[in-house]
């Protein structure tokens, strides 16, 4: 955290964004919050500088693209919708070291992934893929509620796991793991993954997954195959559960 500022602009400086979204805690008892818009990174960071109170967002913003840091426990989380890989990249390499996870995937599967809503598919998809499971909405309250989607049957669904080393399992096109994750997967299984276009550990020890280059195609049947085998392989979704039922009986 006491380098998000160099951080932040240096990546400013990649993307040049048109306006900056700042969202923070002005008071941590009363929980009361506060947003601004700057135009230039400038404005932004001497109000940084001279207020007092808890960052929480700041997101980088053109068009519909962003891309966003959050502040967590002390824990910087990156998000986005950004389509220039060179700048995820280069911040990948600013972060180095430091990385706990990262995923890089389409936004439109990413969405669909996270969304169990049906009208949320249709609307977006145009339909509902063969694979995907359909379950009786028992909280409908009309016929436009009628069915949910079962997350589970979605190769790309994710476990987040909010407490602990807060650990993110999931499958994506492409992926960064650091070595905290030998604690809960033999460091083994991840070494025999096969059906990836690449599977390899960088110098700073962090491993990345390649499953497949082109993100669009997130609906090409042998990609999805990828992305199961990947999940099963590594056992990923037995390991969350197991995780989140440790927590809950230690609540």
């Amino acid at each position: 955290m006491p380098k998000f500022i160099d951080l932040a602009s240096e990546i400013s400086n990649l993307f040049n964004p048109q306006s900056y979204f700042f969202e923070y805690t002005t008071d941590l008892e009363k929980l009361i919050y506060a947003e601004k818009t700057f135009n230039t990174f400038e404005l932004f960071k001497a109000y940084y500088n001279k207020e007092n109170f808890k960052f929480d967002i700041l997101k980088l913003e053109e068009d519909d693209r962003f891309i966003g840091f959050q502040q967590s426990n002390g824990t910087l989380r990156v998000f986005g919708t950004l389509e220039n890989k060179d700048i995820i990249y280069k911040l990948l390499d600013i972060v180095d070291n430091q990385i706990l996870y990262a995923h890089i995937h389409s936004k439109l599967d990413m969405i669909l992934s996270r969304s169990n809503k049906y009208r949320t598919w249709i609307r977006r998809l145009g339909e509902i893929p063969s694979y995907v499971k359909v379950l009786d909405n028992p909280r409908s309250m009309s016929e436009r509620d009628k069915y949910i989607i079962d997350l589970e049957s979605m190769p790309t669904h994710q476990h987040l796991l909010k407490t602990d080393d807060r650990l993110w399992f999931g499958a994506c096109a492409e992926m960064y793991f650091s070595k905290l994750y030998y604690d809960y997967i033999p460091e083994d299984k991840w070494k025999k993954l096969s059906n990836c276009k690449s599977n390899e550990v960088l110098e700073n020890g962090v491993r990345k997954i390649i499953l497949y280059d082109n993100f669009d195609e997130f609906e090409n049947p042998v990609n999805r195959k990828k992305q199961w085998d990947f999940r099963n392989e590594l056992e990923i979704d037995k390991v969350a559960s197991r995780l989140k039922k440790t927590k809950h009986n230690k609540a």
